[in-house]
């Protein structure tokens, strides 16, 4: 059926990977407020996230980059709104648009005899409208659940500078002109 993936950070320069898409969708504000789980139909063609429509090297001067072929069965994402705030008091709070990151269902790479190069990424931008679009439907609940939050703990300590030879403290560069200053301050006060 439908992609299973809920979210996940990836690098903009992780390697080769097909051409980027770009969505806009337009959702009720409780959807956004509420943290809504959606089932979105993926159109078969969709704007090139590099161009923004305009034509590239990458669309091919289209502008556009097709999902699947004209006979393939419609392909399905499912997705998590994070829960968010709308506020009457920030007027931009009510237009502004939160963008998702999702991996391998943008455009198909093209096909290299022994690659295994990844699709692009979908980049969803949702905002608050009256209603949703044909093709996009709340569910009730995730169809599988999040994975678990991962739990990080950050350390404020300052890493030491390390030089060439792996001695900790000022790289060699830096000594060299700490010393050519105290050589200068020496040879200016025997000077006086």
């Amino acid at each position: 059926m439908g992609s299973k993936v809920l979210g996940r950070i990836t690098g903009a320069g992780v390697g080769p990977r097909g051409p980027d898409v770009q969505m806009n969708l337009v959702v009720p504000e409780d959807w956004i407020l509420d943290g809504a789980t959606l089932e979105i139909e993926l159109p078969r063609n969709l704007a090139c996230a590099n161009c923004g429509g305009g034509g590239c090297d990458l669309c091919e001067r289209s502008g556009a980059v097709s999902l699947r072929g004209r006979s393939d069965p419609v392909e399905t994402v499912e997705v998590t709104l994070q829960s968010g705030t709308v506020s009457d008091d920030v007027p931009s709070s009510r237009t502004r648009r939160i963008v998702l990151r999702i991996p391998e269902r943008g455009g198909h790479p093209p096909k290299i005899e022994g690659s295994e190069i990844p699709r692009g990424n979908l980049l969803l931008s949702v905002r608050a409208g009256p209603a949703p679009p044909r093709g996009v439907k709340r569910l009730g609940e995730p169809s599988e659940p999040p994975p678990p939050a991962e739990t990080t703990t950050s350390r404020t300590t300052r890493p030491a500078l390390r030089t060439k030879g792996g001695s900790e403290g000022l790289p060699a560069w830096a000594w060299l002109l700490v010393l050519a200053v105290a050589v200068a301050l020496a040879a200016w006060l025997l000077r006086r």
